[in-house]
């Protein structure tokens, strides 16, 4: 995972320095999981690297594969808990992309059942549908997540993004 920060003046990457990352929930969590890279975008040996992965904002947290492609992004401050579910969502993204429905699909419920409050969960959410939906290819599996989030989300981008998938 790559974290890219202004400078510890920056609010945002103060918090998450001070607050989010030394907390020890995110410090279980992030584990054997993640290698933490962490870089100044202004300092001049990282700016190619801020070039390579666009980064528009700071705190901006990315995870990459072992290749250093971008699997996922999010950029902000978070306390911990939400943290954590956007880490977990950007697993079961990484998971999905290297086809392992079931470790996506894992991924995705947690976050789900454990943080359903996070802004993590809609998308979650979504993603959980798409993930059974790859390893079965029954279409009431999209059906079903969408009827999940027209229940539990209906306001969520991510319901209007499962509304094609209510007549099947």
């Amino acid at each position: 995972m790559l974290l890219f920060f202004h400078s510890v003046h920056c609010t945002g990457c103060k918090a998450m320095l001070e607050k989010t990352l030394p907390h020890e929930d995110v410090i279980k969590f992030l584990g054997d999981r993640f290698a933490l890279g962490m870089f100044e975008w202004s300092e001049a040996p990282n700016k190619d690297l801020v070039k390579k992965y666009g980064v528009e904002w700071t705190p901006t947290f990315i995870i990459a594969d072992q290749d250093g492609n971008e699997v996922y992004r999010f950029v902000g401050y978070l306390p911990p808990r939400d943290f954590i579910a956007q880490l977990t969502l950007g697993l079961g993204k990484y998971a999905l992309r290297k086809e392992d429905y079931d470790r996506a699909d894992k991924c995705f419920e947690k976050v789900v059942k454990e943080d359903p409050q996070t802004e993590a969960a809609p998308e979650a959410a979504y993603y959980c549908g798409v993930a059974e939906y790859q390893k079965t290819k029954d279409p009431k599996r999209l059906k079903a997540a969408y009827d999940f989030l027209a229940k539990s989300y209906p306001d969520s981008d991510w319901a209007k993004k499962a509304t094609v998938w209510k007549d099947f």
